[in-house]
C-alpha cells in the first residue's frame, strides 16, 4: 500500500478491488470530491443500506467511528465508512493518534475514506501528515495537487467542446487569469459562456462580457493586502464587491484563508533562511502562481509573525463556523464576514512593527 495515482485510483474503482482505507485530499476539490462519490458508488452502490454505510464528517466521536470501522456489513458485501472533512485541528494529539489506530485497524469487509474536499488542517498540518504516513502503510493515499496551466487550459477547451462550442489557447488562459484556478470555478464559468455566446468559438469579446465573476482570488488578495495595511475602507468595500456579485461564502473565505496561509509560509520561510524558489518547490500549488508568494511578503513586512498566527487561528475558527453554525448563509454570511474583517483588522493593528 501506498501513494497512488489518480489512473490507478480509477482501475481500483473499476475492478473493485479496494484497500482497506483510502485517503484522498488536495487542491483540487472537484476531484476529490468526485473520485470520493466514485469509490462510494462502486463500494456500497448509489444507494447503500443504512447499516452498510456510515458518513461521518467535521468535529466527529472517535468512538462511534470506531464502531462503525468494525461494524460487519448488512445487506452488502462492504461496510464502508466515509469521514468528510474531519477537523484535525479541533483534535488533541492524543485524539489523532487514537484515529490513526482505527484507521490502521481496519479490515475483512470494511473500507474507510477519509476525504478532505474542502477543508485543509492548518494548525495540525505536521499531524495530518502523520496521518498521510500512516494510511499509506495500511491503505492508498490519493493526492489530486493543482494543475498546471496548460492542464487547466485543456480542461476548458474539453468543457467548451461538450457544449458545442471551441475556444483558443489564448482565450483559455485569459478566462484563466480573470476566473482564477479553481476547476469547479473555471467549469462553471466555461458552461455559461458557451451557452450564451453566439458563434461556434467563444471569443476574447464573450470572455469579457460573460466572465463576471472576475478572478475572485485577486479580489480576496486584494481584501486581504488591505487588511494588513491597515485600511479598513478598501477592504469592506471589497467585501461589499464581492458580495454584490454574489460570490459563494465558501469561496470567499477559502481564498482569503490563502492569502494568509502565502503570508505566512513566506514569512516562516524568510525567517528560517529558506529561499522563495525553494518554497516553490516544495508546495506544488505555487509552481504556477510564485508571485503570490512576492505579493504576499510585501503585503505583511509590517505585521509581526505572531500576528500572523493569531490570523490563521481567527480564520480556521472562522471556517469551522460557517461549516457548522451558518444555517442560512444568504443572511448571515454578511454580519459574519464584516465581524471576521473586524477581528483580523484588529489583529494587523496590534502586530504592526
Amino acid at each position: 500500500m501506498a501513494s497512488i495515482t489518480e489512473t490507478e485510483l480509477k482501475k481500483q474503482i473499476k475492478s473493485k478491488q479496494f484497500s482497506p482505507v483510502y485517503l484522498i485530499y488536495g487542491s483540487e476539490q472537484m476531484f476529490v470530491k468526485h473520485y470520493t462519490q466514485k469509490l462510494v458508488d462502486a463500494i456500497v452502490g448509489k444507494k447503500p443500506s443504512e447499516f452498510g454505510f456510515h458518513q461521518f464528517s467535521g468535529q466527529i466521536n472517535l468512538t462511534d467511528f470506531a464502531v462503525a470501522v468494525q461494524a460487519a456489513p448488512f445487506f452488502s458485501e462492504y461496510n464502508c465508512v466515509l469521514a468528510t472533512d474531519v477537523f484535525f485541528d479541533l483534535m488533541k494529539p492524543s485524539e489523532i493518534d487514537y484515529f490513526k489506530e482505527i484507521a490502521q485497524s481496519v479490515g475483512g469487509a470494511s473500507v474507510l475514506i477519509i476525504s478532505m474536499p474542502s477543508y485543509v488542517p492548518i494548525k495540525q498540518a505536521k499531524a495530518f501528515q502523520s496521518i498521510v504516513k500512516s494510511v499509506e502503510k495500511h491503505g492508498s493515499v490519493c493526492k489530486f495537487d493543482k494543475l498546471s496551466q496548460s492542464m487547466l487550459e485543456r480542461y476548458i477547451a474539453k468543457w467548451a467542446n461538450e457544449n458545442g462550442k471551441t475556444i483558443s489557447h489564448i482565450n483559455a488562459s485569459k478566462l484563466i487569469s480573470y476566473c482564477g484556478q479553481d476547476l469547479n470555478l473555471l467549469k462553471n464559468e466555461t458552461e455559461k459562456i458557451s451557452a450564451y455566446a453566439s458563434g461556434a468559438e467563444i471569443t476574447l469579446d464573450d470572455i469579457d462580457k460573460l466572465a463576471t465573476t472576475t478572478n475572485v482570488e485577486i479580489k480576496v488578495y486584494a481584501m486581504s493586502d488591505a487588511v494588513l495595511n491597515n485600511d479598513g475602507q478598501r477592504a469592506f468595500t471589497t467585501l461589499d464587491n464581492l458580495m454584490y456579485q454574489q460570490e459563494k461564502p465558501q469561496i470567499i473565505l477559502s481564498a482569503l484563508s490563502s492569502a494568509y496561509v502565502d503570508a505566512y509560509r513566506i514569512r516562516v520561510a524568510d525567517e528560517c533562511g529558506v529561499l522563495q524558489n525553494e518554497l516553490v518547490s516544495d508546495f506544488d500549488g505555487y509552481k504556477s502562481r510564485a508571485f503570490a508568494l512576492g505579493k504576499a511578503r510585501t503585503a505583511t513586512r509590517r505585521v509581526s509573525t505572531e500576528a500572523l498566527r493569531k490570523s490563521l487561528d481567527v480564520l480556521v475558527e472562522a471556517d469551522t463556523k460557517m461549516k457548522t453554525s451558518l444555517k442560512d448563509q444568504k443572511t448571515t454570511f454578511r454580519p459574519f464576514m464584516e465581524q471576521l474583517i473586524a477581528r483580523l483588522l484588529l489583529i494587523a493593528k496590534e502586530g504592526r512593527v
